[in-house]
């Protein structure tokens, strides 16, 4: 019975430090946009990819940021614990002048503050 007992102990151990592997990389893949990808006018610029950890990540974030005025178009961000993530989103090309927007992902790999990040550039054209 003691055995046992031991047994079932030394199983939670190793389950439990198991459940709390912090990711130390990510890998970030991006369906779209492709690289330096052009957007008419009254188009959508479209990011969509996932998000693979080595481990448990602690959330990640998609901006659409104007490169020349700094304006965030799209911030959105989850802080879910897990080891993959999906993302989509799209927002629409409205500009006047023509733009180059940042697509960034940025993820929380390990909750204090180890980050990986991949960035698609986009050109928006105006009307």
């Amino acid at each position: 019975m003691k055995k046992i007992s031991l047994s079932i102990i030394t199983l939670f151990v190793l389950i439990s430090c198991h459940k709390n592997d912090p990711a130390t990389t990510a890998i970030i893949s991006f369906d779209e946009p492709i690289l330096n990808d052009t957007v008419a006018f009254m188009d959508s610029v479209h990011a969509e990819g996932s998000i693979v950890g080595n481990g448990k990540m602690h959330g990640f974030r998609l901006l659409f940021t104007d490169q020349v005025s700094g304006v965030d178009y799209i911030n959105e961000s989850t802080s879910n614990i897990q080891k993959e993530y999906a993302f989509h989103e799209h927002w629409l090309n409205q500009v006047t002048d023509t733009t180059t927007i940042r697509v960034r992902v940025e993820v929380e790999l390990d909750g204090k503050g180890a980050k990986s990040i991949l960035d698609r550039n986009v050109v928006c054209l105006p009307q």
